[in-house]
């Protein structure tokens, strides 16, 4: 039976250096920020300017069937005048013509209330040439509904919300780049490319993960490269990267890195690139040989990159949602956006019906792939990986 302590998730999170650059959250709010992954809630904000005409008042549910992109910000707040109204300007201008995309802004007041009125929200509203509603939401004595539903750590905070009005992105100022990467794909494929496209079967909500699926996925500054030239797909052919966390002494890692193996093995030659990302536990320096050889005994050749203090993990995966394992896998299209989410801890194909969610899991993941790499038929590879525990 596989032990339940390895790659489950179990340090503390690491501080996130991002919020002490903009205003902080007051006194007394949950520590636990943003919602993403949960269907987006009511705003409650009644003061508004710039609404479509004949609406005395707006909510998240006019929006649906549009990308939305909500900033709040305070009048007061130096990161919303230096990054977050300027990216919002940006947006609003580089999505003009699209009309499955629509902005609104809110100033969340959570301090200096002399200040942060809404005849100063106005003010900024004019000063950015904003044409989008704009929002008033808290006052003293009355805090911000939309702080208090959506779980912000601060301002300037966005919310980024699908089509479907599911929360996407909740948290500190995203950047120009990823902020577009995020909307192009929750807009969905183009009408031109939309007769190819397949759809992917994620896992079930409840499995904890999914609410990163079309998202950006970071761009990785990993501690070191230990084996990069173990790529079957030629450079030229990539439609596809499959990054999956592993660590030596568990018992799902000795399970499911022969699995991510034959994945290599099978579609690479495809276009299918695969990066093993090993995560010492505890976090700390490791020397190459000693990965190396872990790898080598479990079976994988392929190549090898290092998260030594989890930092890469722990910023775009373990502090943004309730998250079970490290061991997890993220498979990103040739956009950089992540299409399917395994969150751990374990999977591999089997025949025995005692690992049927197992095998489940890696035929799940297995179809996606074939997805992105437009492979029409499932191979049938003549090996099984080892199941042996």
């Amino acid at each position: 039976m596989l032990g339940l302590m390895d790659c489950r998730r179990s340090r503390p999170l690491l501080a996130g250096a991002v919020a002490l650059l903009f205003t902080v959250a007051a006194a007394g709010q949950s520590p636990a920020r943003g919602i993403a992954g949960r269907a987006a809630p009511s705003w409650g904000v009644t003061q508004w300017i710039n609404l479509p005409e004949g609406a005395v008042t707006l909510d998240v549910d006019d929006f649906k069937g549009k990308v939305l992109y909500v900033l709040g910000f305070q009048s007061w707040c130096p990161g919303c005048h230096s990054q977050g109204l300027p990216t919002l300007q940006r947006l609003i201008g580089e999505y003009r013509d699209a009309d499955d995309v629509a902005f609104v802004a809110v100033q969340t007041v959570f301090e200096g209330y002399s200040t942060n009125t809404p005849g100063r929200a106005w003010d900024t509203a004019r000063e950015y040439a904003l044409e989008i509603p704009v929002g008033h939401d808290g006052s003293d004595g009355r805090r911000s509904s939309i702080m208090q539903r959506y779980r912000t750590g601060g301002t300037p905070w966005v919310i980024i919300i699908d089509k479907q009005g599911r929360v996407r992105y909740n948290d500190f100022h995203i950047g120009l780049a990823k902020a577009r990467t995020m909307i192009d794909a929750l807009r969905g494929p183009s009408p031109a490319s939309e007769p190819r496209a397949r759809k992917i079967d994620l896992l079930p909500e409840q499995r904890g993960g999914q609410d990163l699926v079309g998202t950006p996925f970071p761009k990785p500054d990993f501690d070191r490269v230990i084996r990069p030239k173990a790529d079957l797909a030629n450079p030229a052919r990539k439609k596809a990267v499959l990054y999956r966390w592993w660590t030596d002494g568990c018992p799902y890692c000795r399970a499911s890195l022969p699995a991510v193996e034959q994945l290599r093995r099978v579609y690479g030659p495809k276009g299918l690139k695969v990066i093993a990302v090993y995560h010492p536990k505890p976090p700390r320096r490791v020397d190459n040989e000693h990965v190396l050889a872990t790898a080598g005994r479990l079976g994988y050749d392929g190549a090898i990159v290092l998260d030594e203090d989890w930092s890469i993990l722990d910023t775009f995966y373990l502090s943004t949602g309730d998250r079970e394992a490290t061991s997890a896998s993220f498979l990103v299209d040739t956009d950089n956006v992540i299409r399917f989410v395994h969150p751990g801890p374990v999977f591999f194909p089997s025949d025995d019906p005692d690992f049927h969610r197992e095998n489940d899991d890696y035929r799940a993941l297995e179809r996606a792939i074939r997805v992105l790499l437009q492979v029409e038929h499932e191979p049938d590879p003549r090996s099984k990986a080892r199941t042996d525990q």
